[in-house]
């Protein structure tokens, strides 16, 4: 086919235009699959003959990033020490302080630790955070950046390449400095203590998690200045750090975790600063991050040990701050209690001896001296959202992001407002609602719990609240404040929409929110509102500046045309847009020369900030090895592969994509040609490098977006394009991390509870695909969530039995694949897949309990068929153990007795299929034959099936087992019933057989003598009618009067039995006297007197 394609090519002008122009105008269905499948031939054909071995050739970086370049160069040039007094802030972020002198190693690392110490001591006197918690935010990721340097300069200084000595040396280096900066902290007047007790929680934020022993010497420091009640710039920043350092905790390390978290609520609630107050908020929203991790729904029913007591006790803890954080912003705004009760009703249920009482709610002060303890309330109520979805909780996850809407300023009808609060009070809460709505819209938006349109409708809210607070002349405290927290939030929610290129925006709606961060910073206001103007310009260049958490996606080293075609709207970075880059250009260039020289020194120390943290932040992103280095000429290193064939079949299929615009939904025919084109490029055996990640969660949003428009006849099954991008990024996820991690965030069990049932099973369904993507630490975390998952789904009595046999159908699919493609030799990966297995098995149906039968049956006959094929492919030896069977497991209408006869079935099955030997059918012949005949039909039917491949002999002796046991069990009517059923299959009357209990029963008569009559069985004929006869004997006595004693003169059959004795009686009777010819004359006689009531 390929020589064909370059034979087209070669005959047909325009051929890979005209080619794809058919895709994208085709309407029908089969005619796209067509095209699809001769497409995919083109592009393997393009992968075939592409350039080889060519240069990639240099994209030259834009004049901002040769300007963020040169930065610290100049800045610096003067001299050290009065340019760090002078510019502390942009000192941490880019200066470098080493000091390699000598050859000695000993008194290079001492002069190193020296030189740092030094510098942190003196930046720690000139930082004023002003009693500001977005300045100690800022500081706190301007000290991250130092303590990388510091720690990397020591740790990357030798040849060392051993990961275990890199790991006791980093131990060692991390101990040395926490030791210094606590000596500096100790000694520290009162401005640098604050900033000591920031660049602690900074210096443990840059350590690995292995580094236990450090986080918690730095904890109990920070604890003890956290109850220096007398010493509040102690307090506040160490509340922060704490919260900080709880985030990054090692998993295991609950019982610090736990301590910290106490410690803060208790000092919330007795501190009587209101600054501590809100330092104690945002610590404690930073600690909730990581409550619960890898934990989905939680069902205490279920929960047992110690693992399961963290879990409970975490769920409880997250009760806490919520309702703590939502009283005490009561208690300081005088606000009414009954506006939190809702949401009170939807946390997890709380129990701590840490707690707010509803008596001392009163107004503690007037919050207009302190308007930031308030803010930081609200940003620790807004923090709480990440863990409250891990639990599953998003309808107070809702409730959160709409009581903190209700706080902004001027909202529209959008953002609704309940509560009374006087104007005081709304001034407050609006600092902390303008930096906490841009996190907590960005990421339900990205849970897809919010839409496209209240992303423009904040847009808008933020330039009426700026526009309106600029021409203020007042300079009180919270005017200030607001304004500066408004142009964070602006820029926040700018970067975070445009860098993951999901939703589009308005050109205009960000050139004007810039030109108003220009106005901030341009015209004689306030120093802070200076500072907030360069804020907004920065954060919406990516910078997400007091957030401490990725709230902008990464930014790909390999930059796309983004701007779209029509012009007016943007979608992607702001830093690679086209039609922005001139007044960005502008607006850095500014900046860049108030930082270089300037006669307001605060002016000058916020703008090389704000530059620091723009130039720190592109880097650390765009070039993360080169993170931590101080000067690097990387203004041309951005390049793009030039192998790629642009005017290819692939290329302009991924253009497509690219320019796929959720505001242009006129026509729905767009879906068909988007389902196809996402096949083709999923069988494409490379693509080129662009944004992928943006791309397809574009892609997964389209389909809602025109659904109205699709006709109803479309031939395109609703969800099939979330199925189809979901395929696409396990097709590609080794070659793009963007893809990775949207396949992260999807089979997170979070994320996985709210896809839809066709996605849900499609993601079951391709489980192979995530573990040859996924490392072994996340696949072992993907099989827990997913058993944690199936547990509470299977248990949910509001779901139809078609759902849970659906996706329990795709489990068993998904597994089948995991097995058929895994390393056999991985046995920790076959051990993940085997507790699934165990764990689906037990949600295997038995008997019916739908409404609707006839689906029931189907759907669990597909189930078994799945699961069958499934445990086929695992290894006998676990087979083995997992189906083993004793007699103390047949306890009669206890759940135990549903799995054995589950697991006989199943053994049944895998026996008739070749996966288990058939000695193993035998070894559960006893206890089969001993119970009731209406609870193991269904396993008969299985045993007998599987003995239709066995050798004449076993049959044979099957029969005759079968028999015995009906003479000693009290249930024969089972033995008979299987012998029946052995009968019928085994002789000439099996293609007549109707598989119901009662017909086979009936036709023994005729089935085993029809059998018995063969030569191939007349060996066990006479044995077989003589332990029959003995049986109808049995009954016989059974059914008559009992003796005076009140027993039957026979061994008894179970009470069960007695009704049906009568019947299996006459069946038996009968069957002897079609056998009578093998039966001894004295058996003759006796049979013929017995008086059978008819």
């Amino acid at each position: 086919m390929l020589s064909q394609v370059s034979l087209l090519e070669r005959n047909y002008q325009d051929f890979k235009e005209k080619s794809t122009s058919v895709l994208f105008t085709e309407k029908d269905v089969d005619v796209l699959s067509a095209i699809k499948d001769f497409l995919v031939k083109i592009i393997f054909h393009e992968h075939s003959n592409r350039r080889r071995l060519v240069k990639e050739k240099k994209v030259a970086g834009s004049k901002i990033e040769k300007l963020l370049d040169v930065f610290p160069r100049l800045v610096f040039s003067s001299g050290i020490r009065s340019n760090v007094r002078q510019l502390p802030a942009a000192a941490l972020l880019c200066h470098s302080f080493s000091s390699r002198k000598g050859n000695d190693p000993t008194r290079r690392t001492q002069e190193e630790h020296t030189s740092y110490e030094n510098a942190m001591r003196e930046i720690g006197d000139s930082l004023q955070l002003s009693r500001n918690i977005a300045m100690a935010l800022l500081a706190l990721e301007s000290w991250k950046a130092f303590m990388e340097r510091w720690i990397k300069s020591e740790v990357l200084s030798s040849d060392v390449r051993d990961t275990a000595v890199i790991s006791e040396k980093t131990s060692k280096v991390a101990n040395e400095i926490l030791k210094r900066i606590i000596h500096v902290a100790e000694e520290a007047l009162p401005r640098c203590a604050e900033n000591m007790a920031l660049a602690i929680g900074a210096f443990c934020m840059v350590l690995p998690q292995a580094a236990h022993a450090v986080k918690s010497t730095a904890s109990k420091f920070l604890l003890n200045w956290l109850f220096q009640h007398e010493h509040e710039l102690h307090q506040w920043p160490s509340a922060i750090s704490l919260g900080i350092i709880s985030r990054c905790l090692h998993v295991t390390d609950h019982k610090l975790k736990f301590q910290i978290i106490s410690g803060l609520l208790e000092v919330l609630s007795v501190t009587k600063s209101t600054l501590v107050k809100g330092a104690c908020g945002v610590g404690l929203g930073y600690s909730s991050h990581d409550l619960l991790s890898g934990v989905g729904i939680v069902d205490k029913s279920n929960l047992g040990g110690d693992k399961q007591t963290t879990k409970i006790k975490e769920v409880e803890l997250l009760g806490t701050i919520v309702r703590s954080l939502s009283l005490m912003i009561c208690q300081l705004t005088g606000s009414s209690k009954d506006v939190f009760e809702d949401l009170f009703q939807l946390v997890p249920v709380h129990s701590s001896g840490i707690s707010v009482d509803s008596q001392l709610l009163h107004k503690n002060g007037d919050p207009e001296d302190d308007v930031w303890g308030v803010a930081g309330l609200v940003l620790g109520l807004a923090n709480t959202i990440f863990a409250l979805c891990k639990v599953g909780a998003y309808d107070a996850v809702l409730k959160i992001k709409s009581l903190i809407s209700s706080w902004f300023p001027h909202g529209n009808s959008v953002l609704q407002c309940f509560g009374s609060f006087d104007e005081v009070s709304i001034r407050v809460l609006s600092v902390g609602s303008c930096l906490a709505l841009p996190t907590m819209t960005l990421f339900c938006h990205r849970l897809e719990l919010v839409d496209g349109d209240e992303l423009d409708h904040l847009i808008s809210a933020y330039k009426e609240i700026i526009s309106e607070l600029l021409p203020v002349k007042r300079s009180c405290t919270s005017h200030l404040n607001l304004l500066m927290a408004s142009c964070i939030g602006a820029g926040n929610l700018l970067a975070g929409i445009l860098n993951e290129g999901v939703h589009s925006i308005e050109v205009a709606h960000v050139q004007d929110l810039l030109e108003l961060f220009k106005r901030c910073y341009s015209n004689p206001y306030s120093p802070l509102i200076h500072f907030g103007g360069m804020l907004g310009v920065v954060t919406a260049m990516g910078v997400g500046v007091g957030s401490l958490f990725d709230l902008h996606p990464t930014i790909s080293s390999v930059q796309t045309e983004h701007d779209l075609k029509e012009t007016s709207h943007l979608l992607g970075p702001l830093l690679s847009s086209r039609v922005c880059e001139p007044l960005l250009t502008s607006i850095i260039q500014e900046l860049y020369l108030v930082a270089q020289n300037s006669d307001d020194k605060k002016l000058q120390q916020y703008a090389a900030w704000a530059l620091s943290f723009l130039r720190y932040n592109i880097w650390s992103k765009q070039f993360p090895n080169l993170r931590n280095l101080n000067e690097t000429d990387v203004s041309d290193s951005r390049s793009l592969p030039q192998n790629f064939p642009m005017d290819g079949v692939g290329m302009r299929l991924c253009n497509w994509l690219m320019q796929l615009n959720l505001s242009e939904t006129g026509t729905a025919t767009h879906t068909e040609t988007l389902v196809t084109t996402l096949r083709c490029l999923s069988q494409a055996p490379r693509l080129p490098s662009l944004d992928w990640g943006a791309i397809i969660r574009r892609c997964m949003r389209y389909e809602d977006q025109v659904a109205e428009l699709l006709p109803p006849s479309s031939a395109l099954r609703k969800g099939i394009v979330r199925e189809e991008c979901l395929k696409f990024s396990l097709a590609h996820a080794n070659q793009f991390d963007q893809l990775l991690i949207f396949l992260d965030e999807l089979s997170d069990i979070s994320r996985f509870r709210t896809l839809g049932l066709n996605l849900q099973s499609c993601l079951l369904t391709h489980l192979a695909g995530l573990m040859k993507v996924f490392s072994n630490a996340r696949v072992e975390k993907l099989f827990n969530d997913m058993k944690i998952y199936m547990s509470s789904f299977y248990l949910d009595q509001l779901l139809y039995n078609y759902e849970k046999h659906l996706l329990c159908i795709a489990c068993w699919k998904g597994l089948y694949q995991c097995i058929d493609e895994a390393n056999l030799n991985s046995l920790e990966c076959i051990a993940h897949i085997e507790d699934f297995m165990v764990v689906l098995f037990t949600m295997l149906p038995t008997l019916s309990s739908s409404t609707n039968k006839e689906v029931d049956e189907v759907q669990s006959a597909k189930e078994w068929s799945e699961a069958i094929r499934c445990l086929s492919k695992a290894r006998q030896t676990w087979l083995l153990n997992f189906l083993q069977i004793s007699c103390e497991d047949l306890v009669p209408k206890d759940q135990k007795l549903f799995e054995v006869l589950k697991k006989m079935k199943a053994k049944a099955n895998l026996i008739r299929n070749g996966s288990l030997p058939m000695s193993e059918l035998g070894k559960m012949k006893t206890l089969m034959l001993n119970l009731k005949s209406q609870d193991v039909w269904d396993v008969l039917v299985e045993v007998v099936a599987a003995l239709q491949i066995a050798e004449g002999n076993v049959k044979r002796q099957w029969v005759v087992d079968a028999v015995e046991i009906s003479c000693v069990s009290v249930h024969p009517s089972t033995a008979i019933q299987f012998l029946a059923l052995l009968s019928s299959c085994f002789s000439k009357y099996m293609p007549l057989l109707i598989l119901d209990p009662q017909n086979v029963l009936n036709n023994l008569p005729v089935t085993l003598n029809s059998l018995l009559s063969t030569s191939a069985w007349s060996s066990i004929a006479e044995s077989v009618a003589s332990r029959l006869f003995a049986l109808t004997e049995h009954i016989y006595l059974a059914t008559q009067t009992p003796n005076v004693d009140g027993t039957h003169s026979s061994q008894p059959i179970d009470e069960s039995e007695i009704d049906a004795a009568t019947s299996l009686l006459h069946v038996t009777h009968n069957t002897c006297v079609s056998l009578k010819d093998f039966l001894p004359f004295g058996e003759q006689l006796r049979l013929a007197n017995m008086n059978i009531i008819t």
